[in-house]
C-alpha cells in the first residue's frame, strides 16, 4: 500500500507560541493537539481537515475536557507501557506556564487533571480555563504551521523555532535573554556559544533536513561597554535574527497543491462545471483539491461530473454529494482511499479508465524534479 500524507494547517495564537516555558518533546506534541482542538471553538476562521480526537467539552466555568488518542503524541513511535504519555502529562502538570500581552501578565498551571485509559488507548485531559483562553486568543496575531511536520520533529527547540518561522517571510529578532526566558533556559547553557549550539544550530540542522519551513540566522554583538566589561576576545552576542526560508525538497505533495491555483491542476472544462453547474465556490474547490486532483489523474473527471450532475444538483448538499461520489468511485474502481488524512492506494486495484485530459498538467510535470 502506498500512502501520501495530506498536510493539515494549524493556526496557533502568537501569545501561546511564545510562552515562557521549557517542555519536553512529548509535552510539546500534546500542546500541539490541544491547540488544534482549541481552534474548533474559534469562529470566523476556516479550519480544514479531520481528526481522530474523540470529543471536546467546555464547562460552564470555561475549563475544557478533551479526549485524545495516546497515539496522537507519539508520531509513529512505540509506547506499550505508556511511558511517553506519562512523560508528556508530567511535563505539563509539573510546571506553571507564563504568558502576557500589553495589558496583563498571568502564570498558571496548564492542566487540571489527566486520566490515561490504557485499555482504550485514550487520554482524558482537563485544561485550565485560562490556558484554554490563551489557546483561543488570536487578538495579537497568529502563526500557521503544518501539524504533520510539527509532530514529527524530534528536537524541542526545532519545534519551538519551527512554530515561529513557519509561513513567515519577514526576519524575526529576539535577544538571547528573551529566548532564554521563552524556552525556560535562564539557568542552562550559561555560555552563549553553548546556548546557540544546543538550541539554534541544532534546530536549524533538523529543520533543514525534514521541514518545508526552516531558517538562516545572524548574530548581533553588543556595542555596550558595560555589557562587554572585562570581556576578552569578541564582544558578547546579545541578539539573534531568524530569516525564514522554504525548503522545497521537504514539501509534501499536498502542501504544494495548496500553494497552487486549482486551475493549474484541473482542466478548464472541469473548473467551469464545478463552478457554474455544481455551485462550487473557489474556496470549496481549493479545500477539496487533493480529491479532485487525484480523480483527474485516475479517470476522466469531466465526463464523470457530467454524469452525476443531475443527481448532485437535486441533493440537499450538492458539493458534499460530488466529493463523496468521487471518493466512492476512486475507492471502488481505482483502489484509492482517503483514510484519516492519508491517501492510500493499492497498486493491484488501480485500473486507469483514461488519462486526465491534459496530462501535462500533472503535479509532477508542473513542479518538475525536486532534486
Amino acid at each position: 500500500m502506498a500512502e501520501e500524507k495530506i498536510s493539515k494547517e494549524v493556526v496557533e495564537s502568537y501569545i501561546f507560541s511564545t510562552v515562557r516555558a521549557d517542555f519536553g518533546i512529548y509535552s510539546e506534541r500534546l500542546l500541539l493537539r490541544l491547540v488544534e482542538l482549541a481552534q474548533r471553538e474559534v469562529k470566523g476562521l476556516d479550519f480544514k481537515g479531520g481528526s481522530s480526537i474523540g470529543k471536546v467539552t467546555v464547562g460552564a466555568w470555561g475549563d475544557a475536557e478533551i479526549t485524545i488518542p495516546v497515539k496522537d503524541i507519539l508520531s509513529g513511535e512505540d509506547d506499550k507501557n505508556y511511558s511517553k504519555a506519562k512523560t508528556a502529562v508530567k511535563g505539563l502538570m509539573g510546571k506553571f506556564l507564563e504568558y502576557e500581552d500589553d495589558k496583563k501578565y498571568r502564570a498558571t498551571h496548564i492542566l487540571n487533571e489527566v486520566d490515561v485509559d490504557k485499555v482504550a488507548g485514550k487520554m482524558i485531559i482537563r485544561v485550565n480555563r485560562n490556558i484554554w483562553g490563551a489557546m483561543l486568543d488570536f487578538s495579537k496575531g497568529f502563526r500557521k504551521y503544518e501539524l504533520e511536520t510539527a509532530v514529527k520533529l524530534r528536537g524541542k527547540y526545532s519545534l519551538r523555532i519551527y512554530k515561529l518561522v513557519s509561513k513567515q517571510t519577514d526576519p524575526i529578532s529576539y535577544s538571547i535573554a528573551e529566548l532564554r526566558q521563552m524556552w525556560g533556559l535562564t539557568d542552562k547553557y550559561k555560555k552563549v556559544d553553548d546556548f546557540i549550539k544546543n538550541t539554534i544550530v541544532a534546530a536549524k540542522e533538523e529543520l533543514d533536513r525534514v521541514s518545508p519551513d526552516s531558517f538562516d540566522y545572524s548574530l548581533t554583538a553588543s556595542k555596550s561597554a558595560e555589557v562587554n566589561q572585562n570581556k576578552k576576545g569578541r564582544p558578547s552576542i546579545t541578539f539573534v535574527t531568524f530569516f525564514p526560508k522554504r525548503v522545497v525538497r521537504n514539501e509534501s505533495a499536498d502542501a504544494l497543491r495548496k500553494e497552487m491555483s486549482p486551475s493549474m491542476l484541473l482542466d478548464r472544462e472541469v473548473m467551469d462545471l464545478l463552478k457554474n453547474t455544481l455551485g462550487f465556490e473557489p474556496e470549496g474547490i481549493h479545500a477539496n483539491i487533493s480529491v479532485l486532483d487525484m480523480a483527474a489523474k485516475e479517470f476522466d473527471l469531466y465526463e464523470f461530473l457530467k454524469k452525476i450532475a443531475p443527481s448532485a444538483t437535486r441533493a440537499a448538499n450538492t458539493q458534499g454529494y460530488v466529493i463523496n461520489a468521487i471518493k466512492k468511485h476512486l475507492h471502488e474502481k481505482h483502489g484509492v482511499s482517503f483514510v484519516n488524512g492519508t491517501i492510500v492506494t493499492d497498486p493491484k486495484a488501480v485500473k486507469r479508465s483514461s488519462p486526465r485530459r491534459n496530462e501535462a498538467k500533472s503535479l509532477a510535470d508542473i513542479l518538475g524534479s525536486k532534486e
